[in-house]
């Protein structure tokens, strides 16, 4: 069951040419191609059968996340339900921890295999990936992921305390452990605890375990000099190997052949990157950044009370309500035993001779009797014996009064140093740049960009993700409000890494309160939000996206199997009937594409994937289904392309010159599909109905060839053609004279 072969056209992308402002990328010949893709996938994050603690201070096991994203034995049904659902890109996800988890430079050879077998699929699939190095709250031993367990050691960081002295809220402790110290103990041991807080791993970015291991990874060269690892600065150390790590991993898919700018087109930066301590102008107060508070939330001052293992009272405690945060009260953390989040000097000899390290001899904070051992106390920030905060800005300004710019003095060197060794090995590589969320990323050099950087932001309306309900109006305290449609298109973003919604929602009633849990295969609620956000993205802003997500281990009881998250597009749990014994090797159309789909009409819509020319707008109506498209088709004679064409024999001759152009758009059988008495029609006037694909693939098996039934409003110039659910619309392309051409359709009526 695969696609016509005229899908897609091309793969690899030509020359310095990716246009500012345009939803794509340019190929050969003058075409555009748009991303049009998922997020591959969530439980990647961590390795297969998670055992928090056990395996990984072990170094963990040749292939420990194999099978991460596709099972190799069911790639191809996944790559096959991808591609029917008109998906052209994936954002493929990569941990550090995946690639690197036996220590310092063991690197994963069976996973590398692994991930270079599941790329060689995705090509033979015509699928285009970019690799996203990811983390989210710097680590999975913070409810996160991506550092190996080994990096929070070498940072000075147990693991095994961060939840108990509220340094990190871990998914995996709450049941026993509720919010940290004994006060947490207590209330899971008389059932007092409730269910695991949406969202509140997202916090973690603001407790002290996040915003340490950011410091120190991004900027400890500056805040922590004394803190060097193998005689290096600790931030250097850490850059070096989180570098060293991804670029295995290309040079492993440079040597296989076939992969790199045939398959994998480009790298995004490091996931969601966060500032750590960087820019608090006071550590006694909640930082401006800290938009997003629930559950109980230290001040920074207090996390480092907390970190050595002293009592704190007074924390404050908040939720996430329609109407933004709302203060609940105070709380008192107690770390048991007064143990603190830092290793003891005895732990901290132990990790060195474990995993090959060693400290400099100015990282020796600890009391005399070994404990304490606090980087930031060392380095005066703060009195541990009073808890007394000695320098409030340490972290906003030198002491010469220069301010700090997160982004600018910390990030970009990072990105730098990481994308010109990735680009070693793949000098075609685009760069997807992923800044801080909320942030802006700075300004790079023309050496850096090498005409082959796109900006890749993320997106989600947030109080729907926060609260898991679609709400009529918006009071958003996240900054994401449903009315981001024009701050969409002024970012003139190439594409958005991640955007999507999730599919347990919750019933609303007046004034969009909770209801209860919405019923699971009842998904109206989840595709009208998905709907409404990807509108956002549609019209002039005509941008492109990766959804967040496609997770093969959804289940109704774990969501995608991360930190209770749901997002997954598709879920074994809502294949129905019998339809799950053929789920893996589907006999036609219907069971490819709709068994275990959620909330499909949302997302799988029309959309133009190939252009010669420029897209202006294009638009959907979920209720009616019209699709409306403005192209801009440039002239010849404007065209980079075609005078390099001219001017170089080295390069692909354009087939347009004195002939057609043509634009490739997708029109799915979810909202076209004609119904099963259209017969022999043959298209007429206003109507167009499709040619059967080449494979003559069924929508239901022994019902005959699958087709399209449009109705054609309007059609500026030109002619259309569709063949299964890809339509070709052909128009003349001259070599002097740019002009607009538009295009409406629906389902055909009768």
């Amino acid at each position: 069951m695969s696609l016509p072969q005229q899908y897609p056209s091309r793969l690899k992308p030509v020359g310095p040419f990716i246009l500012p402002g345009s939803m794509a990328i340019v190929l050969a010949c003058l075409e555009e191609s748009a991303i049009w893709g998922v997020n591959a996938e969530n439980s990647g994050k961590r390795e297969e059968q998670a055992a928090i603690w056990t395996d990984a201070e072990k170094g963990g096991r040749p292939g420990w996340f194999v099978g991460h994203p596709f099972a190799e034995e069911q790639v191809d049904v996944h790559l096959k339900r991808l591609k029917a659902w008109g998906f052209n890109t994936i954002r493929y996800l990569v941990t550090w921890e995946a690639l690197e988890h036996a220590g310092p430079g063991k690197y994963d050879e069976a996973y590398i295999e692994y991930t270079v077998n599941i790329l060689r699929r995705c090509r033979a699939h015509g699928f285009r990936i970019f690799i996203s190095p990811h983390q989210d709250v710097f680590s999975r031993f913070h409810s996160g992921s991506g550092a190996p367990y080994w990096v929070l050691l070498a940072l000075g960081l147990n693991p095994k305390r961060l939840h108990s002295t509220g340094s990190a809220v871990v998914h995996s402790c709450w049941a026993t452990e509720g919010n940290g110290g004994i006060e947490g103990i207590k209330e899971a041991a008389d059932g007092d605890l409730g269910d695991f807080p949406d969202m509140i791993w997202n916090t973690n970015n603001h407790r002290l375990a996040a915003r340490h291991c950011f410091t120190m990874t991004f900027a400890s060269h500056v805040f922590a000099p004394k803190c060097k690892i193998d005689g290096m600065a600790a931030s250097e150390w850490l850059r070096d190997k989180w570098v060293a790590a991804y670029a295995h991993l290309a040079d492993r898919c440079r040597q296989a052949g076939g992969i790199l700018d045939d398959c994998v087109i480009g790298w995004d930066s490091i996931n969601e990157p966060s500032e750590g301590f960087v820019g608090i102008s006071d550590l006694r107060e909640f930082p401006d950044a800290q938009s997003f508070k629930k559950g109980p939330c230290p001040t920074p001052i207090q996390n480092f009370q907390l970190g050595i293992g002293q009592s704190v009272s007074n924390i404050q405690v908040f939720d996430f309500t329609s109407l933004g945060e709302k203060k609940k009260g105070k709380v008192t953390i107690t770390p048991p035993e007064g143990r603190g989040v830092w290793l003891t000097r005895s732990e901290a000899r132990e990790a060195e001779e474990r995993w090959g390290w060693k400290w400099g001899p100015e990282w020796d904070f600890w009391d005399e009797n070994g404990e304490g051992g606090c980087p930031w106390a060392g380095h005066g920030v703060w009195d541990s014996a009073n808890g007394a905060v000695l320098r409030a800005n340490y972290f906003e300004r030198s002491q010469d009064g220069k301010e700090y710019d997160y982004v600018t003095d910390f990030w970009r060197p990072h990105y730098e140093v990481y994308i010109t060794r990735i680009r070693k090995i793949q000098p075609n590589a685009i760069s997807f740049v992923n800044p801080p969320v909320f942030g802006s990323p700075p300004d790079l050099s023309e050496d850096v960009k090498q005409g082959r950087m796109a900006l890749s932001a993320h997106f989600y309306d947030g109080l729907t993700l926060l609260g898991k309900r679609r709400h009529n109006f918006n009071a958003d305290a996240v900054g994401l409000q449903r009315g981001f449609k024009s701050l969409l298109g002024a970012l003139k973003l190439a594409i958005i890494g991640e955007i999507g919604v999730p599919f347990d929602m919750k019933k609303t009633k007046l004034l969009g309160l909770a209801k209860g849990k919405e019923s699971f295969g009842d998904y109206k609620e989840p595709a009208k939000a998905m709907d409404e956000v990807l509108n956002a993205c549609d019209g002039e802003n005509a941008l492109s996206y990766t959804i967040w997500d496609y997770e093969p281990c959804n289940t109704h009881a774990n969501g995608d199997g991360w930190n209770g998250e749901d997002l997954s597009l598709f879920s074994y749990d809502d294949v129905e009937g019998d339809l799950d014994l053929v789920v893996d090797d589907p006999p036609d159309m219907r069971t490819l594409i709709t068994a275990g789909a959620r909330g499909i009409d949302g997302w799988c819509r029309p959309y133009p994937i190939e252009i010669a020319g420029r897209v202006r707008s294009f638009a959907f109506d979920m209720e009616s289904t019209r699709f409306t498209l403005r192209l801009e088709v440039i002239s010849l004679d404007g065209s980079r392309l075609w005078q390099a064409d001219r001017q170089n024999d080295g390069h692909e001759k354009t087939p347009f010159a004195g002939g057609e152009a043509s634009a490739l758009i997708y029109v799915p059988y979810v909202h076209y599909l004609a119904n099963a008495s259209v017969g022999e029609v043959t298209s007429e006037g206003r109507r167009l109905v499709g040619r059967p694909s080449l494979e003559g693939e069924e929508w239901v098996k022994g019902r005959g060839p699958a087709v399209v039934d449009l109705e054609i409003e309007h059609l500026s110039e030109g002619r259309l053609e569709v063949e299964g659910q890809w339509m070709r619309w052909y128009y003349p392309l001259y070599e002097k004279g740019e002009r607009e051409v538009s295009l409406s359709l629906r389902k055909w009526r009768g």
